[in-house]
């Protein structure tokens, strides 16, 4: 069933769309009975039976999250971050940057290029002392490591653990993990709070009350930032940062955290007979008197004055995953025949799980969410769509605009870079932390495909929330956003049309940036995202823009070369070169809704070469999205359903459903992208898009293998 919802408004105020609905509810009509969720998401609860430092589980909400490895805590971290994924307790809100003591600006990571006859200075000094600064700072503060001390205070050694049983409740958002130490019993549980930064243990054991078990936590003075992704805890240098517990009582004490100009408060409370003791600088642990301890940690920027018990947090989580769970989109797959039915549903769902505990914030998330620390800890927007369009798809979209309202805040600074370049409207960071400045880069100045982003997901807001309120919130995110898209694009008098570049870095990052021009797929996001823009005017009763239209309408064509398009005009050659994998002119469309600027034929030929060429080897890692989708508008269900299901390195989904990035699969062992690009690109499949018809999973086979239900599911455009 799609339910259609179009408006008509005011006089003043006009609808722009007299064809397409703003917002397709979908829900499949093919099987008579309501998808059993309660079923669906626990059939897929994790079970982990041994230490595997790539399966560790987190719990969390989007600005908070903890990550543990088998025995509840993060006990093991040293191993786990050495083989596998790191274990962190991590929030969206907590920023630290280390000392400026040689007070450098940020102008003196700039170098000046040309663009089309005039010097501006772009921050591409990456090496230089200033770039080395100000690639670090600022960054995540790690919020501390809660482990389990074992007897005379010391960590647990991994030999002692033994009959492991770990499952992770995906519908109460509740880890529980049982296992013998030195032979004897031990059960935990553990839960995040549903909207504050909190972490709550259960602890059932003779252990405790024999002094032999301890939780304990120990804070770190920041990352050692020597390596950009997945960096170890500094554990160095104990006197710059202070960690003073300020107010104590029986059953709580609160500590303020000092790390140079950062300081945040961290709650320990406990139900039970304990003692808080504190080790050494940074170190503390609760020695119990009885065999149950229940313990929180809560953090936050302020002063924390009531406790909140492991019970309630408890309460708190399993309403907020069982709201998650019932009123978002699923999809469900039982009933069909092919063999890979069952991984593909494990996939989507425990993807569901990491992208609300990882993506669902009020900060666009780093790659590696709230997992572990990647580049910096640093927000890379070139894969913001990626990262939350699927919030949109699975009838989340109020996750979509809990982070998208960061480019809001961040609106006065981009204007101001681009002002600063000699550009109209806003330049968006490609890589930024919490203050939103640009973060030095060989790579990132260059790039281009994060600009149109902001006008595409505020597109996908205002199908879901077609008013007024919505057009005048983001009004100015889209009509800035578009005033860049017209003022960069550079007009060939010779030629007489409008091109993109030089200087420009690609999707695939990997040509001169200093020759590369014209590439297919922003040239696409550039048409499209002019026109929304110019759709957003018309509908708030404004004439459309001049100057975009005048771009829309001298914009350069997309180069084909023997009937499939290029890459890019300035290297036609390079996607065809021996052992080239590159195919990002096919998010033109895929990615992209059909426009005027794409022949569907010609797309077609571009993704059969591709694919005849390289097979499933273009296609890993966060192209698993990039490819399906495409597949899928193409009307190539068997390809768009072979891309999902790939098994190739860089699109194993591991037990916790990460995704290891191909690269460097222990330096990212947990690459988000991917999974958010396959998600993307499954619920286009099972719901359709703009211009799909009626039929059921469109994106999939229709020969009676699949047997596809899906429900609360928005189509894309």
């Amino acid at each position: 069933m799609i339910v259609s919802i179009s408006l008509a408004w005011k006089k003043g105020f006009t609808l722009f769309l007299p064809v397409l609905s703003l917002i397709t509810i979908y829900t499949s009509t093919a099987f008579s009975q309501p998808i059993n969720r309660f079923s669906l998401i626990n059939r897929h609860n994790i079970s982990i039976k041994a230490i595997d430092p790539l399966a560790p589980l987190s719990v969390g909400n989007g600005d908070f999250a903890f990550t543990a490895d088998v025995t509840g805590f993060q006990t093991f971290e040293n191993f786990y971050h050495k083989n596998g994924i790191s274990l962190e307790t991590m929030c969206t809100w907590a920023w630290h940057s280390f000392p400026n003591a040689k007070g450098y600006k940020l102008e003196d990571a700039m170098k000046e290029i040309d663009f089309h006859g005039r010097r501006i200075a772009y921050v591409n000094q990456e090496k230089s002392e200033a770039g080395a600064f100000f690639r670090q700072n600022p960054h995540p503060v790690p919020l501390g490591q809660i482990s389990l001390l074992g007897k005379n205070n010391q960590r647990l050694e991994m030999e002692s653990i033994s009959n492991i049983d770990q499952k992770l409740d995906l519908w109460k958002g509740l880890l529980s993990s049982a296992y013998n130490v030195d032979g004897v019993p031990v059960m935990v549980e553990t839960v995040s709070g549903a909207d504050k930064s909190i972490v709550g243990f259960k602890i059932k054991s003779p252990l405790l009350k024999d002094g032999r078990l301890k939780p304990a936590i120990k804070f770190p003075y920041s990352y050692d930032l020597k390596t950009k992704n997945k960096p170890p805890f500094d554990w160095t240098g104990v006197e710059r940062h202070r960690s003073s517990i300020i107010s104590r009582n029986a059953n709580k004490a609160l500590i303020r955290r000092e790390i140079d100009e950062t300081v945040y408060f961290t709650l320990i409370s406990w139900k039970g007979k304990a003692d808080l003791i504190e080790d050494r600088d940074h170190e503390f642990h609760l020695e119990a008197t009885e065999d149950n301890l229940e313990v929180t940690f809560e953090f936050s920027a302020a002063p924390i004055k009531n406790s909140t018990l492991f019970t309630a947090i408890c309460t708190q989580s399993e309403k907020a995953w069982k709201d998650y769970w019932s009123k978002g989109g699923v999809i469900d797959f039982s009933g069909s025949t092919d063999p890979r039915a069952t991984e593909l549903e494990r996939r989507i769902v425990l993807t569901q799980y990491l992208m609300k505990i990882n993506y669902a914030g009020s900060f666009p998330p780093q790659e590696t969410g709230l997992t572990h620390i990647s580049w910096y800890g640093k927000h890379n927007s070139e894969v913001y769509w990626w990262h939350t369009a699927q919030f949109y798809e699975f009838n989340h979209t109020n996750l979509l605009e809990k982070s998208f309202n960061w480019y809001r805040k961040i609106l006065p600074l981009a204007i101001a870079v681009a002002k600063k370049e000699g550009f109209e409207g806003a330049r968006w960071p490609k890589m930024a932390g919490i203050n939103g400045r640009p973060t030095p880069g060989e790579i990132n100045p260059y790039i281009i495909w994060n600009q149109a982003n902001p006008i595409y997901l505020a597109e996908l807001i205002f199908r879901y929330k077609p008013n007024k309120a919505t057009l005048n919130t983001y009004k100015d995110v889209v009509f800035e956003s578009a005033k860049f898209l017209a003022s960069y694009a550079w007009f060939d008098k010779k030629t007489d049309r409008y091109i993109l570049g030089p200087p420009l870095k690609s999707v695939n990052e990997s040509t001169d940036e200093s020759e590369t021009f014209n590439p297919s797929f922003e040239l696409v996001q550039w048409h499209h995202g002019l026109k929304v823009a110019q759709q957003w005017r018309e509908r708030m009763g404004l004439p459309k823009d001049r100057k975009w239209e005048e771009v829309l309408n001298k914009l350069s064509t997309l180069t084909i070369q023997e009937g499939k398009y290029v890459e890019m005009e300035s290297d036609p050659e390079m996607y065809t070169r021996q052992g080239g994998y590159s195919s990002a002119m096919l998010m033109a469309l895929g990615y992209l809704p059909k426009t005027e600027m794409v022949d569907t034929q010609i797309m077609s030929n571009t993704f059969d070469a591709i694919y005849q060429r390289n097979g499933l080897k273009s296609f890993v890692s966060w192209s698993l999205g990039k490819g399906a989708m495409t597949a899928a508008r193409l009307g190539k269900q068997k390809e768009a359903v072979d891309i999902l299901c790939n098994t190739l390195p860089g699109a194993v989904f591991l037990k916790n459903g990460h995704v290891q990035r191909a690269k460097e699969p222990l330096g990212c062992a947990a690459y988000l992208p991917a999974n958010s690009a396959f998600l993307a690109a499954a619920g286009l499949m099972a719901a359709g898009w703009d211009g799909s018809g009626t039929t059921n999973a469109p994106g999939f086979p229709q020969d009676g293998t699949w047997k596809v239900r899906s429900e609360n599911m928005n189509r894309l455009p």
